[in-house]
């Protein structure tokens, strides 16, 4: 960033800001804030929830742990039903799949 923008943003709180970027200075920081505005302004941007930019993982780690028997163990520990957790032991992981394309 440029040191003006630096000195700018070390100079205002995040209620200087507009509505919109408020919550997201308060999360991290007025600085954070500016830069993130000069990469993304203008753009439309969706940001997914956790669990969605998590899964991959959590099936992952779900897989790893899974020793044949212990569905309830691995729903009560990720918070899933014994059914989801059955499914996600079935499958193969995406990285395993065949490209179509």
């Amino acid at each position: 960033m440029e040191k003006w923008l630096n000195e700018i943003a070390a100079e205002i709180s995040a209620e200087c800001l507009p509505e919109s970027y408020q919550t997201l200075a308060e999360i991290i920081g007025v600085e954070n804030t500016l830069k993130l505005a000069r990469l993304l302004g203008g753009l439309v941007y969706y940001y997914p929830k956790l669990d969605t930019l998590l899964q991959k993982k959590r099936d992952d780690l779900i897989r790893r742990e899974f020793n044949g028997t212990n569905h309830k163990e691995l729903a009560i520990k990720y918070g899933l039903t014994e059914r989801w957790i059955r499914e996600i032991v079935q499958a193969r992981p995406s990285h395993d799949q065949a490209d179509l394309f």
